[in-house]
């Protein structure tokens, strides 16, 4: 029965896929997961991370196989955003980077954020996650290393867990910086990162292409570029930060 119930879902799916003209994929794990169901089928990634490291593409300007899109994958946006969170809180001397290891781009966004840190003369701490249990571990991590702030990566498990890292930042009163300025909307301190939402409409240009016959092989892979600076003002009130007024200017929004 075991096999009988595998056949027909492998049936079910190989039917799916010859009804699709393209698909659509969010992030780099799904685009991971349609190229390994299709060589064939286009496939279109939204704001995926790292598509040249994760195999998806041969290069940016040549996809070369049946995937393209967009890509938020941008390591100097590392080097930024702790730029930012230095002029923000300009004494911090041991920054926590919280990342997923596992995902393609992070082994080089960590290097970029030892690479600023030792620019800015600030000791980072690399703690990795790979699921929502180890949380807990990596905050411990965290506060026994005596870290004086934390820089978060744009990840969805860390997304889809913001609250608890909220919750931590409020506790433990150190100042966070996020990749995703939806984070701070909901109580972060401050978050730079790529427009995400930016993507979309991209995406869409991309799917009317292809369905008028142009192939993914031919269609350039287009990278972030327009990024977004958010500040919490209540957020920094808790914690008794001042947000310097140069800084104050250069956002995109601030939340009072």
């Amino acid at each position: 029965m075991p096999m009988v119930g595998w056949n027909a879902y492998l049936n079910w799916r190989e039917n799916l896929l010859t009804c699709l003209d393209v698909i659509v994929a969010f992030a780099a794990s799904a685009t991971v997961a349609a190229r390994e169901a299709t060589a064939s089928i286009p496939i279109v990634m939204v704001h995926a991370g790292d598509p040249t490291g994760s195999g998806l593409v041969q290069s940016l300007r040549h996809p070369g196989g049946n995937v393209t899109g967009t890509t938020s994958y941008l390591p100097e946006i590392v080097a930024k955003g702790i730029e930012v969170l230095r002029d923000l809180v300009p004494s911090i001397r041991r920054l926590a980077v919280l990342l997923v290891p596992s995902n393609s781009g992070s082994p080089l966004a960590a290097q970029e954020a030892q690479a600023a840190g030792a620019s800015f003369g600030i000791d980072v701490l690399i703690i990795g996650v790979e699921r929502a249990e180890e949380l807990d571990a990596a905050f411990r991590k965290i506060e026994e290393a005596n870290a004086d702030s934390v820089f978060v990566f744009a990840e969805p498990l860390l997304f889809e867990n913001r609250s608890r890292l909220l919750e931590f930042a409020a506790r433990t009163r150190l100042p966070t910086m996020f990749q995703s300025g939806n984070v701070v909307r909901e109580g972060g301190l401050i978050g730079y990162g790529p427009l995400l939402s930016a993507h979309y409409p991209r995406v869409a240009d991309y799917v009317d292409k292809i369905l008028k016959g142009s192939k993914p092989s031919d269609l350039p892979v287009e990278q972030s570029s327009r990024f977004e600076l958010v500040i919490n003002l209540r957020t920094a009130k808790a914690l008794n930060l001042t947000i310097p007024p140069t800084l104050l200017t250069r956002a995109d929004e601030v939340i009072e």
